[in-house]
């Protein structure tokens, strides 16, 4: 019997599992060989990418006499800008930059424009929200880098169709590549789980930090640090570091709300290709995903990822009973009676999640703020600068064992709605909404499974998180494109 991908991946993950631990019966597993560990992981991913790469783009018989007619290049490059999203964010930049120079080149080629989703629309005037929102600040007017791709993805997408296979064939290489990024990322915690002689309860079920000595964490250590201690001598002799930082370091990717995202478009993504029959995706793969991924999250001590993959499995039953039997209807009243029975059973637990102490308190700054600059803001990033003066102003009315504990600075309120208020006023809820809106709209009416999950998940997010929008428009915009396949779209010709 040939080895099959799921196969590949166990085997490997068992044999290099083993490996380190006899590794650690010899004391080769310490602190001080981390960095080792962490130049081989990313070693690993690169390589594994190659290698899966090669192996696909060979079996997909491109054309090499027709590279701009058969969007060779588009479709490498699309495969670049997602694989990207699993490692260092900034190299997403570059990458969406050589994206763009591809769809160029095939707009020159073939001279066609095609209409966008209306809620691109949207998109777009969030991001001259952005722009506009620099007028007034300490910088002054001007255009930031960071809201180049609220133009350029909609826009890029607009200059290309591929067509269905193709777009098939890139979301099996992201889903692939996401399976071996939770791979290593298994593989590089328990390498520092060994050396850290760590508490395998504790870790699943707290929210804990360990001590060590490692290369080119020093920095990070402090910023960690500065809620505990102001002690410098303390911060350099004892850097603490967050359970998450042990598990994906190795990819430049340290906050798991980031990672979850990315984790959770690739869980997506592979329930559609397992509900689309797509032979390359079996159910082992989405099995080895599934569990994979839930462990990634529980290793990184995220609410917003369990929230996340328990709101995505749910939707994926709910997809997969309305494929698969007749008696959808039934199942959706005792699915509805379910989701409200436990929104009222485990009211305390939704509390939680989104009001903890310290983001209540962030919560109630960002509020008093608010009704003071309710129809215009702080302005585009200015907010660290004036949370921090509004909670100085108003701190006698902030708990003092909260306030003791922020220690600032803040920087950010912790929730999206809000902090547009606090950048943009009511015109960053209004703007924010339409594109939220729209974009729903758009996902219902065109039965899109991949966009219809991946909202009500960065729905959760924006209720305690901000930012991470490159993230996000990179996997809205391929995920429309799969949508879009499907439509009849009309096409601008230019001479």
């Amino acid at each position: 019997m040939s080895l099959k991908f799921y196969h590949i991946i166990l085997i490997l993950s068992v044999v290099i599992g083993g490996l380190i631990y006899v590794l650690h019966l010899f004391g080769l597993v310490t602190a001080a060989n981390e960095v080792y560990a962490r130049f081989v992981a990313m070693g690993v991913f690169i390589a594994s990418a190659g290698i899966l790469g090669i192996g696909k783009i060979k079996n997909h018989h491109f054309s090499k006499n027709d590279f701009y007619k058969n969007n060779t290049l588009i479709i490498i490059s699309l495969i670049l800008l997602l694989s990207s999203l699993f490692i260092y964010e900034k190299i997403s930049y570059y990458l969406i930059g050589f994206f763009a120079f591809a769809v160029l080149l095939r707009f020159i080629y073939t001279k066609k424009f095609y209409f966008p989703p209306k809620f691109f629309y949207f998109i777009i005037l969030y991001g001259l929200l952005m722009l506009f929102g620099t007028i007034g600040t300490r910088h002054g007017f001007h255009f930031p880098d960071k809201i180049l791709s609220f133009f350029v993805l909609p826009l890029a997408f607009c200059c290309f169709r591929l067509s269905k296979k193709s777009l098939l064939f890139v979301c099996e290489i992201f889903v692939k590549m996401g399976i071996i990024f939770l791979a290593i990322s298994i593989l590089y915690w328990w390498f520092n789980f060994l050396h850290l002689h760590a508490d395998f309860t504790n870790w699943i079920f707290g929210k804990s930090n360990y001590s060590a000595h490692m290369f080119g964490w020093l920095k990070q250590a402090k910023i960690m640090l500065s809620y505990q201690s102001n002690d410098i001598t303390v911060l350099q002799n004892f850097p603490y570091f967050n359970a998450y930082f042990f598990v994906t370091t190795w990819s430049h990717h340290l906050h798991p709300t980031a990672n979850a995202l990315v984790i959770l478009g690739g869980l997506i993504a592979c329930f559609f290709l397992f509900f689309k029959k797509n032979v390359s995706v079996s159910k082992w793969d989405m099995m080895l995903y599934v569990a994979f991924g839930l462990f990634v999250i529980l290793l990184q001590q995220s609410r917003i990822g369990l929230v996340g993959f328990a709101v995505t499995v749910s939707i994926a039953f709910f997809y997969y009973f309305k494929i698969k039997t007749k008696y959808f209807k039934i199942f959706l009243v005792i699915y509805i009676l379910t989701a409200t029975a436990s929104l009222v059973v485990f009211n305390h637990k939704v509390e939680n999640f989104i009001n903890d102490d310290i983001r209540s308190t962030y919560r109630r700054i960002g509020i008093s703020y608010i009704k003071e600059h309710f129809w215009w803001g702080c302005g585009f990033e200015q907010q660290q600068f004036v949370l921090n003066q509004q909670a100085e102003k108003i701190k006698d009315t902030l708990p003092d064992a909260v306030y003791s504990r922020i220690n600032l600075p803040i920087q950010h309120v912790h929730n999206q709605f809000l902090g547009d208020m606090v950048q943009y006023g009511i015109w960053g809820l209004i703007a924010l909404l339409a594109f939220l809106v729209s974009m729903a709209y758009y996902a219902i009416k065109n039965k899109s499974y991949l966009l219809q999950s991946f909202l009500c998940f960065i729905f959760c997010f924006m209720l305690i998180e901000e930012g991470e929008f490159i993230v996000m428009l990179i996997l809205i915009m391929f995920f429309t494109a799969i949508s879009e396949n499907k439509n009849k779209l009309n096409k601008i010709y230019k001479n």
